[in-house]
């Protein structure tokens, strides 16, 4: 954070060169190819914060501060869930930061499913209160603006816990959401489907590859980070020396294990609080299975199973047993992936772009959890120079007709 520009975690320069589009058009400088989409848009939030703080910030200062915004409503979201469930076991506190707050969605730089995964957070946190409905409306209507994976989780849970809790009346609070919903389908559809993203890359059913896929999407999920190059080499293994980079990936590997372990305990163990957990368990499940039959694309969003994968084990974090042993290592362990996936972050961001060499390792371990954090690295300079004129994500508020 303390380099001259944002960290730039794969994704997250499109989203701060968007929100410097946006500042431009709030200011009356509209840029030639782009124009705004002309119905609501479940990726705004970020755009929109961000081309906000540009209005009294510089642009890399309004990259670092929505960081900044991400963390507070991570650390409170945490809190707010944490007294609704009594789930403040030491353990989990220490595990979130690594395995959650900064896991590898967030080096992607997906900080809009991040944050719609926090508010989810809140919206839980809320329902078991028994908030009012209006507060749960409005809550339901930003996290449908700030990701749409995260609003259809909301959703599902708002939706089970009605149900489950005889309390049908309060599904109305997710009419706003669902017309929000219904008017983006309405206008993307109609407009030729601007949002569609990349091409799904045709993994079958039952087959090999797409079975290889979902054991890969979970575990890699909640641990080490694998810092790559542009051509998908390891910089990790450089930085870290071959022996500690194949421990730690030994070690996440084991953590992803452990977690999933806890939930399956807490999934079949007999409920021991009246039926309290049974809206939990029902929602914990259907996240899990729909992450493992989803395809690796769909409607232009890629790898939306492990979107959900998150959701549920970072949901379910607050209900199962961390006084085991298994709980305590998991906490240990997250600590060290958090400080060495900061450290390598860190180290990348302040030199020059280091080149990772071919080794003569596997290639599923070269590759486990890799993230190349300088792919999209340009759209800085991009602004830097003034040459608004760069394709970004199809997903946000903009569409571009070159």
């Amino acid at each position: 954070m303390a380099v001259k520009n944002p960290p730039a975690f794969v994704d997250f320069p499109d989203w701060v060169y968007q929100g410097f589009l946006l500042h431009g058009w709030m200011a009356g400088h509209h840029v030639a190819g782009y124009a705004l989409k002309r119905y609501a848009v479940p990726n705004s939030t970020t755009t929109v914060g961000l081309g906000l703080l540009d209005t009294v910030l510089t642009w890399q200062w309004a990259g670092k501060a929505w960081i900044a915004i991400y963390i507070l409503l991570a650390g409170f979201a945490t809190w707010m869930l944490s007294k609704a469930t009594r789930g403040s076991d030491w353990r989990l506190m220490v595990a979130l930061p690594g395995s959650v707050f900064f896991n590898l969605d967030f080096w992607y730089g997906h900080i809009s499913f991040e944050m719609g995964m926090f508010l989810t957070f809140l919206l839980v946190a809320l329902m078991i209160r028994e908030a009012s409905s209006v507060t749960l409306s409005l809550l339901l209507v930003l996290i449908f603006f700030t990701h749409m994976e995260a609003c259809a989780c909301a959703l599902l849970f708002l939706g089970i816990w009605s149900w489950e809790k005889k309390q049908l009346r309060r599904l109305w609070v997710g009419v706003p959401a669902i017309l929000l919903t219904a008017w983006y389908a309405v206008g993307r559809f109609s407009s030729g489907n601007p949002d569609g993203g990349m091409a799904d890359v045709g993994y079958r059913y039952g087959s090999k590859t797409f079975i290889i896929y979902k054991v890969n999407t979970y575990f890699r999920t909640f641990g080490y980070v694998n810092v790559c190059d542009m051509q998908g080499h390891s910089v990790s293994e450089l930085f870290l020396g071959r022996a500690l980079f194949v421990l730690l990936i030994a070690a996440s590997l084991c953590v992803a294990a452990l977690i999933i372990w806890l939930m399956l305990r807490f999934l079949l163990e007999p409920d021991e609080h009246n039926g309290s957990h049974r809206s939990i368990k029902i929602f914990l499940v259907a996240l899990l299975a729909l992450s493992l039959f989803l395809p690796h694309t769909i409607l232009g969003t890629a790898d939306p199973g492990s979107r959900l994968l998150l959701m549920a084990v970072a949901i379910g974090s607050y209900f199962v047993r961390w006084n085991r042993p298994a709980g305590t290592m998991i906490a240990c362990l997250s600590v060290l992936f958090c400080l060495v996936n900061l450290y390598q972050l860190a180290r990348v961001s302040r030199g020059p772009l280091v080149q990772g060499r071919q080794k003569d390792l596997p290639a599923a371990i070269l590759r486990y959890g890799h993230v190349e954090p300088a792919i999209r690295v340009h759209l800085y300079k991009a602004i830097e120079q003034g040459q608004m004129d760069q394709i970004v994500f199809t997903s946000g508020l903009f569409t571009q007709s070159r």
